[in-house]
């Protein structure tokens, strides 16, 4: 086993890290391939883990400091905003881990108070949880959804500036997999989903570092392309992304949450790791090679017993369910 993946991660990982993966969608089928969708309790729209104070303490910065470049709202987004921000705190003042007061103040697990009131809806919203929010609204005439407001402190190679105000299609440049049939689904997929009827899918990637605060321009990324296995070597880290979508009663605008989850590869569970080869096998070539380093593949390709001739399992069972 590669040193880039070895136990020294459990004890160096940084405080917006895991030590452990609570969400792995490549476990099951349903959940390897986009875009693998499932219902969600409404209950269990945010996920609170270890990670929770390190996140935190990082979207409070950014919000601070960088709010140019962490959220946005256009003239049009300005009432889902604010409906959001009514409904994130109808939802977290049933929680035992907040405490949600009358005044719009609220006191979070890491015990920091935040005033509500005293702050834009989307920094307010991004303030509160470790998603980040995207909301999207399709207007009468128009047939995609564009994105009309947002707080995004942990991109994932892409800045919320250059994506403000654009539509589906456009807003997944330059990413080849997503156009064609894959962009009509996710559309019909919007404009399918109900109040009151959360769904939510995961998304996965490694990486070399465990860096969490990635932005990307358009032109960079496309340039970059392929050579993400040069820069993260062994890619010794998992990302997970946990993504919910929910439909807003009044506004009827649609939220895309993403919470981002950092975990060592080496935390991965032995399930977990032939899951991860299932997938692999069942992926175009081309796009296995994208998604993980050869060192990571002969990881999970022993861990299911393929270099002994065993045949791994089809199906390794479901993911964990998400939990608050």
């Amino acid at each position: 086993m590669s040193d880039a993946i070895g136990p020294r991660d459990l004890a160096d990982r940084p405080d917006w890290a895991l030590s452990h993966v609570p969400v792995a969608p490549f476990v099951h089928p349903r959940s390897a391939v986009a875009p693998g969708i499932a219902p969600l309790d409404p209950a269990d729209w945010f996920h609170v883990d270890e990670d929770h104070s390190g996140q935190m303490r990082l979207r409070d910065a950014l919000i601070a400091h960088s709010p140019d470049w962490a959220f946005d709202t256009l003239p049009e987004g300005e009432a889902a905003a604010a409906e959001l921000l009514e409904e994130i705190l109808i939802h977290l003042g049933a929680r035992p881990d907040y405490k949600v007061r009358a005044d719009g103040r609220v006191r979070r697990p890491d015990g920091v108070e935040v005033d509500t009131r005293a702050l834009p809806s989307m920094a307010a919203a991004g303030r509160l949880v470790q998603d980040d929010l995207l909301i999207m609204r399709k207007a009468e005439g128009e047939e995609e959804h564009r994105l009309v407001a947002g707080v995004l402190c942990f991109p994932a190679h892409w800045t919320l500036s250059e994506k403000i105000g654009k539509a589906l299609l456009r807003i997944h440049m330059p990413v080849p997999e997503y156009a064609g049939d894959l962009s009509r689904r996710v559309q019909r997929f919007f404009d399918g989903v109900q109040p009151g009827r959360p769904l939510w899918r995961g998304n996965w990637h490694f990486a070399g570092r465990p860096d969490i605060v990635t932005p990307m321009r358009e032109a960079l990324k496309t340039a970059a392309g392929h050579d993400r296995l040069a820069e993260n070597g062994d890619d010794a880290w998992l990302r997970v992304e946990r993504q919910t979508v929910l439909r807003l009663p009044r506004s009827r605008a649609v939220v895309f949450g993403v919470r981002t989850m950092v975990s060592p590869a080496e935390a991965m569970s032995s399930e977990q790791w032939r899951g991860l080869h299932a997938t692999l096998q069942a992926l175009p070539e081309e796009l296995a090679v994208r998604k993980v380093s050869p060192a990571l593949r002969a990881r999970a390709a022993a861990e299911s017993g393929a270099e002994s001739g065993a045949e791994p399992e089809a199906e390794v069972g479901a993911a964990r369910r998400p939990t608050r």
